[in-house]
């Protein structure tokens, strides 16, 4: 459990008061299974798990305010239960002093792998604490006991919400919780991509960043070609439409072997990579023809990856017509209670397919006339093999052409001789000879 105090609650929600946050464990927990866990992986969702007990042990509090004991009040057994505003009256006397424990902000004292970890909890208890807002809403309006069956639950100093109200809470739980979702997708990838401190564990979940066997590998490479608002969440719901219709629509057109040597080429940086003085051939001799022929190579993968790309990408789109944005509750006087509607927005064009067909026809075409720019990533594909046989049925052609060419010369030739001896009188031949 990521949300386990009434400072961490507060925290997240300064209006919310819960003398016993356990009571709403149940609801977090089912948030963690269902949305937190599958994000992280069972094994960064572990370890997100054990840090978060270290981390409040060692600080206290993991909260934007962190008060940490100072002295002999180190010892003191009531800390880790002591509410924040209990602490912060000592501050003045010295027992305490107030920290900020944050990764842009941070104190010295504070490791900065323990700042990165901090932060990374942080994203997970907004996801978990905005989800449960939203889902159970309802649940935590209402008492259901014994006695008096089921009841509106309201405090005694507190008004209770109109309708109008708890729809408002539940669209904004909603947009923190996806919000919250993508800043956890995209802090985990921008760690992916720099310290890797969470990369091995994250790896194993299904969202995770990187899909190296895909053409789209990140969010970021997706949204050139389709609007995902670039939303990370998007793009891992698209994940599986994006490796069937590669694996579907791409692959039995273009060989198996091509399609592999362009996703090798894209996870190598693509057209980002070049001009890399890292990569292969960019510190030699650009009059060496080993060299000339490497360039020729990268520049058709790159026009191809583009061509690729695009088609795929109207395939993907073929396949989501709409997707719903979000679900919201709604209460008035004339549908009553209960009512559920979903916003759902287009995310295709009707043409999609007619595209997607179109665009794979340019990437055919341009992978028959560069055959020998693509070298042996094109030999034996479906294409190299159609665009060979072709070649040499051409080469078959022409050559039958010119042989029928000379066989009709050669007998032109015969008949203008036989008409040149036979016009000459009989005694101006030339004598036979016996």
């Amino acid at each position: 459990m990521l949300v386990t105090t009434q400072n961490e609650i507060q925290s997240l929600m300064p209006t919310a008061r819960w003398d016993k946050p356990q009571v709403l464990f149940g609801y977090l927990e089912e948030e963690e299974a269902v949305a937190l866990e599958p994000l992280l992986g069972s094994r960064l969702y572990q370890h997100v798990l054990t840090e978060y007990d270290r981390l409040r042990q060692e600080y206290v509090d993991i909260t934007a305010t962190t008060v940490r004991p100072t002295g002999k009040a180190k010892q003191d057994p009531r800390l880790a239960h002591a509410d924040v505003t209990e602490r912060l009256e000592q501050v003045a006397q010295g027992k305490y002093r107030e920290t900020y424990t944050t990764p842009e902000e941070g104190e010295k004292e504070v490791p900065a792998t323990d700042l990165k970890t901090i932060r990374l909890i942080r994203i997970c208890q907004q996801i978990e604490w905005y989800r449960m807002l939203a889902h159970k809403a309802g649940l935590l309006t209402v008492s259901f006991n014994e006695g008096g069956g089921m009841n509106v639950s309201s405090g005694e100093s507190y008004d209770p919400a109109d309708e109008k109200t708890k729809d408002r809470a539940v669209m904004d739980a909603l947009g923190g919780a996806g919000r919250a979702t993508d800043s956890l997708l995209l802090f985990l990838e921008a760690d992916a991509k720099g310290e890797k401190l969470f990369t091995e564990m994250w790896q194993e979940a299904d969202a995770f960043y990187l899909n190296k066997d895909l053409l789209f590998q990140t969010a970021t490479v997706l949204d050139k070609f389709i609007d995902i608002r670039k939303q990370r969440s998007v793009y891992v719901s698209l994940v599986r439409d994006i490796r069937f219709c590669q694996n579907t629509y791409l692959k039995p057109r273009i060989g198996g072997k091509l399609l592999k040597a362009v996703v090798a080429f894209a996870n190598d940086g693509g057209t980002e990579g070049k001009g890399n003085p890292e990569s292969p051939g960019a510190t030699e001799n650009p009059n060496n023809p080993d060299t000339a022929a490497d360039e020729a190579k990268t520049a058709a993968m790159e026009e191809l990856l583009e061509l690729l790309r695009q088609a795929l990408a109207f395939y993907v789109e073929s396949r989501r017509t709409t997707i719903t944005r979000t679900s919201l509750t709604v209460s008035t006087s004339a549908r009553g209670t209960g009512s559920s509607i979903e916003k759902e927005e287009r995310l295709a064009r009707r043409d999609s397919m007619t595209d997607a067909q179109q665009a794979m026809a340019m990437a055919c075409d341009y992978i028959a006339e560069n055959l020998d720019a693509l070298g042996e990533a094109a030999e034996g594909t479906p294409i190299y093999n159609i665009a060979r046989e072709r070649e040499a049925q051409e080469t078959q052609a022409r050559a039958n052409a010119q042989a029928a060419e000379c066989r009709r010369r050669k007998a032109a030739c015969e008949q203008s001789r036989k008409r040149l001896f036979t016009a000459f009188p009989a005694t101006h031949r030339t004598p036979e000879v016996e």
